[in-house]
């Protein structure tokens, strides 16, 4: 299945988004030799070395930076789940990608982006999906409005093997097939930590 948008995704200069651009799912492109100043939390920096030499993207991940903003947080995904993990400078990252869009027609008008196996394969070229993957979606909602229309339209469960996050503000997230089941709380994920919150104050991140 490729829902991924055949445009390359365009660089987000982390000039222009500031420290709030650091967030989950977002791709950070690192200066040739970030590696010599990277703390390997798990992984070696000889692969951190030569998957930047390959030009491949690694994804922010919490707590996405550090409290003095001078580290960043990123993860390397390997093909076969792999997962590794790396501190690395602010000062070596070059830029800030967004997910490749999800092109599917499952949750129009929203246009959802790619995370997981399908946006590392669709990044780097290189074979992460497998018959059993699971397309993984994230949806930003920016506001009170739009996350109502969301809820007025997509009224039924995502079709199977597709796992929807919703985001609230970039921030705050859940899965929306969890949203649609009978529990009261909800597991959200933040930029910096993961909680239950009731269902019902889930608005009060949109005021």
């Amino acid at each position: 299945m490729n829902g991924a948008d055949e445009r390359p995704p365009e660089p987000l200069s982390t000039t222009c988004w500031g420290p709030d651009a650091f967030r989950r799912h977002v791709f950070a492109r690192l200066a040739k030799d970030a590696w010599r100043h990277a703390v390997p939390e798990t992984g070696g920096l000889a692969t951190l070395r030569d998957w930047i030499a390959r030009g491949h993207p690694l994804i922010v991940r919490r707590p996405c930076r550090s409290d003095d903003g001078g580290e960043v947080f990123l993860g390397l995904a390997l093909p076969g789940r792999r997962r590794l993990s790396y501190r690395v400078r602010t000062a070596d990252v070059l830029s800030l990608e967004p997910p490749p869009l999800w092109t599917g027609g499952d949750f129009l008008p929203f246009r959802p982006r790619l995370f997981g196996s399908h946006a590392w394969q669709e990044l780097t070229g290189l074979e992460y999906i497998t018959p059993t993957s699971d397309v993984d979606l994230f949806l930003d909602i920016g506001s009170l409005a739009e996350w109502r229309m969301f809820c007025t339209q997509q009224t039924t469960f995502p079709p199977p093997r597709i796992d929807l996050e919703i985001v609230f503000r970039g921030d705050a997230a859940f899965s929306w097939r969890e949203f649609l089941g009978p529990a009261k709380d909800l597991l959200l994920k933040s930029n910096r930590r993961v909680w239950l919150e009731p269902r019902d104050q889930l608005d009060g991140f949109l005021k």
